[in-house]
């Protein structure tokens, strides 16, 4: 008689073996995708965001660490961290959740939830050609309540291929000095779609000036294995420099205005099948 219990133990673990192997067929398969992600988890340097092109299907997820003396929630408070996912659903439009949390300290203690949760939105107005640059908008939905890494801007980047492994990549870029928020109590939230009003950024609770105003950066990059940045994020002056690992996993660092260290890590890949068109321009650029 056969053992109930065995086949049942088997059957389980044919299903943990397809599940892992179809992860890393995905994995292996998915084509090669690279390229810095800004502090919120967006295309962009290290604070600012850019307008590259990203492609349809492409699905990024991470972490940020933002040291104490820059932290948006309160500079010398607490460090934060910031976890967020990036997916491009359309060949324009991107959408990004992120979380910023507060970490503890030994001298101050964090008692919060899931901390400040956002979702912002990218959208491509223009591509990039020869003799233009490509335009991007970036908005932080106006549902949240209590938001320290809200973004708002408008941004241009061009690329420029200086030899054949060589690029650089010029980004420049306004921030909104106002923006759409609610004014609600948290305990009183019953609606996502009560209480809108303008809030002047500088005048707001956090007075963090992040992406207030003209920003601008560039990227110095060699092949598709990583390269150096340096940007002005409307108030200070950020170096850094980032490698690309596996074809999808990158690390970068940075020196926030020649004061503190802040890092960061995603890992991007591609949820949907490229067409020929686009794999043809992937192999091209390996």
């Amino acid at each position: 008689m056969v053992n109930k219990y065995l086949i049942l133990n088997d059957f389980i673990l044919y299903r943990k073996g397809s599940l892992v192997l179809s992860f890393l067929l995905l994995v292996i398969t998915c084509q090669a995708v690279i390229g810095q992600i800004n502090l919120s988890g967006k295309p962009g340097l290290i604070y600012t965001p850019s307008a590259v092109e990203t492609e349809d299907g492409l699905f990024r997820f991470g972490y940020n660490y933002n040291p104490i003396r820059y932290a948006l929630r309160g500079r010398n408070r607490n460090p934060e961290r910031i976890i967020y996912a990036n997916v491009t659903i359309l060949p324009r439009l991107e959408i990004n959740i992120n979380f910023l949390q507060m970490i503890n300290t030994s001298t101050r203690k964090v008692k919060e939830g899931l901390g400040d949760r956002q979702l912002d939105l990218r959208y491509l107005i223009l591509k990039e050609k020869k003799n233009r640059p490509s335009l991007a908008v970036v908005l932080t939905t106006p549902f949240t309540i209590d938001g320290a890494m809200l973004t708002h801007a408008l941004v241009a980047t061009k690329n420029v291929t200086i030899r054949k492994d060589f690029n650089f990549e010029l980004s420049v870029g306004y921030g909104s000095p106002y923006y759409l928020w609610r004014d609600e109590a948290n305990l009183k939230n019953s609606s996502i779609l009560s209480n809108f009003t303008w809030q002047k950024k500088s005048e707001d609770k956090f007075k963090n000036h992040y992406l207030l105003g003209p920003f601008g950066g560039a990227v110095f990059r060699y092949r598709k294995w990583g390269g150096v940045m340096v940007e002005y994020d409307s108030k200070h002056i950020n170096v850094g420099a980032f490698a690309t690992l596996f074809k999808h996993w990158t690390i970068q660092a940075a020196l926030l205005n020649g004061d503190q260290v802040t890092v960061g890590t995603s890992y991007a890949l591609s949820l949907i099948k490229p067409s020929k068109r686009t794999k043809k321009k992937i192999d091209e650029n390996k």
